[in-house]
């Protein structure tokens, strides 16, 4: 049986983190939001919607985000790792979908591009052209190799020396799963765009993370083996995570 356990980078995202994990949470037992470095409440409105809260002081970026809280994580008991954004453009309705793919596949993938017309046009087109690169720098059939809203196997993750910034973690994460081969998948997901506050730069953005493909193809940082949740819980134990505020949801 799956148990799975949710990380969710955040940037400024007070106005939907809250409503965010509050959804997820009812899918999943667990939910971690690294607030990475907001000058708003975002850490505040997280934790009182039931999340646990590793806040940084300064923002650095999506990669270092999650790069920072993943230990707290694959410490602990999950057999999987869901991954999505805060601020509003992944549906915690869709979660269903991957927990249905979870005991077949390692790495499922939210798929957004089954919907071209609902994606605003030059994000459409920038993300069609990175995933055709993409596809063949990782071997994997690839849809929609930007969407961050994605489940991982927990010993997958663990097998991974992870060192990405910004959105380039969310491909070096498919390059070294393509180096071991994972079985993957794609998921069909809705994407919404209301008006949210964005900080991905679609041109700028692509083209780091299709040349940043290039040193993760050639790197070797992948180990032979997982070395199991112990060999994170030092890590984990110096991270200071902070509770759900008491009487927030626990889903």
């Amino acid at each position: 049986m799956s148990e799975i356990a949710a990380l969710i980078p955040a940037f400024n995202c007070s106005a939907t983190v809250g409503a965010v994990v509050a959804g997820v949470l009812q899918h999943v037992p667990l939910v971690l939001v690294v607030d990475d470095g907001s000058s708003d409440d975002t850490a505040w409105q997280a934790r009182q919607a039931g999340a646990h809260v590793l806040r940084l002081e300064e923002n650095r970026g999506k990669g270092e985000a999650v790069r920072t809280g993943l230990p707290w994580l694959l410490a602990g008991p999950w057999t999987h790792i869901l991954m999505l954004d805060a601020d509003g453009q992944h549906d915690p309705n869709d979660i269903p979908g991957f927990l249905a793919l979870a005991h077949e596949y390692d790495l499922i993938v939210g798929n957004r591009l089954h919907t071209p017309q609902a994606i605003p046009g030059k994000r459409f087109w920038t993300n069609y052209i990175g995933t055709r690169a993409l596809s063949l720098m990782t071997g994997f059939p690839l849809e929609d190799s930007q969407c961050g809203f994605r489940l991982v196997r927990a010993a997958v993750l663990r097998r991974m020396e992870l060192i990405g910034r910004r959105y380039s973690v969310d491909t070096e994460i498919l390059v070294r799963a393509g180096r071991m081969r994972v079985p993957f998948a794609h998921v069909p997901v809705r994407v919404i765009y209301n008006g949210q506050v964005s900080h991905f730069r679609p041109l700028a953005d692509t083209v780091h993370i299709v040349f940043s493909a290039v040193p993760f193809k050639v790197d070797e940082r992948v180990r032979r083996w997982d070395p199991g949740p112990e060999f994170f819980r030092p890590l984990a134990q110096a991270l200071p995570v902070l509770p759900p505020v008491s009487g927030g949801s626990t889903g």
